[in-house]
């Protein structure tokens, strides 16, 4: 016959302080105990998930459903889910930021003194990358919105003849604002911001040598087919050529005695013919003054 008896085995207790009636006490949450001012870059050095016994701040986090729920008022920071989901920003504070600038100086070179005007930066360095980082209070850090790369740039930084200037800004289309010549470019179809950077790279190498190839369909363009109105391959400076040639005197000499009213004249015309409506009236006003000021006439 088997009989079980239950027996009990007492836990080993750790020495450690006593009070007077011989139990444990148990010391207060180290937040309690922290000097005011202590260096904070030591307690909370790295990134790290919330602990609310360092932390010696009344920080509370959560949603009170009703005034029943916890006294209408959100959890505190104990034992707060909440707070341990979402990353915080304890380890980037502005002294943490000078220690890290300050680990991090010695592998940094002097900025270039060529590079003192923001003309000087445009030169030296013509293309404009922008990326964005995004912190969400959520327990991913991922955003799908990092991967989007965008690049910037004029293109007076660019060289081109007539044809291949024309020809870029046919391809890039809307990309293209001609009011600040700038170009600009979005990649955003990789899943990687890498990937799109790459991308927008290889886009515009791609359409820079295309803009100087000359296929046979293009040799065929007329008048009609013109981006902007170029007054050296206009009839208007042809027939101003032909009524300065007629006259009696030197048409070279002509052309140099008038050069500003030509140059006024080029401009008009060539307003006219690239604004279209915009300041319509304006543009066939001046270009009316200057066509009775070039041939001398009078209404």
């Amino acid at each position: 016959m088997l009989s079980f008896v239950r027996t009990f085995r007492q836990a080993q207790r750790s020495t450690g302080p006593k009070s007077q009636i011989g139990e444990f006490r148990v010391p207060p949450p180290r937040y309690l105990r922290m000097s005011t001012d202590q260096d904070w870059t030591n307690v909370w050095p790295t990134a790290t998930t919330f602990k609310q016994s360092v932390v010696p701040l009344p920080i509370t986090q959560g949603y009170v459903s009703s005034d029943n729920e916890n006294k209408g008022l959100p959890v505190e920071k104990y034992a707060n889910a909440e707070l341990m989901k979402i990353p915080n920003f304890l380890h980037l504070t502005p002294n943490h930021i000078k220690k890290h600038c300050a680990a991090i100086k010695k592998y940094c070179t002097p900025w270039p003194e060529e590079l003192n005007s923001d003309e000087a930066c445009e030169y030296y360095l013509p293309i404009e990358i922008t990326t964005y980082d995004y912190l969400n209070s959520t327990p991913s850090i991922r955003d799908s919105r990092a991967r989007v790369v965008k690049f910037q740039f004029k293109l007076t930084q660019l060289e081109f003849d007539e044809h291949a200037r024309d020809k870029f800004v046919r391809l890039a289309g809307q990309k293209y604002n001609a009011d600040k010549d700038e170009l600009t470019l979005i990649a955003d179809k990789c899943p990687y911001r890498k990937q799109n950077y790459d991308y927008a790279q290889y886009l515009l190498t791609a359409l820079y040598f295309e803009s100087w190839k000359t296929e046979n369909w293009e040799k065929d363009r007329t008048k009609n087919d013109w981006q902007t109105y170029y007054w050296d391959k206009s009839p208007s400076r042809t027939r101003l050529l032909d009524i300065l040639k007629a006259s009696e005197k030197d048409p070279k000499s002509l052309l140099d005695d008038n050069k500003k009213l030509i140059e006024r004249y080029r401009t008009s015309i060539s307003r006219v013919q690239d604004e279209g409506v915009e300041n319509e009236l304006k543009n066939l006003t001046d270009y009316k003054n200057d066509v009775l000021m070039l041939y001398n006439l009078k209404l």
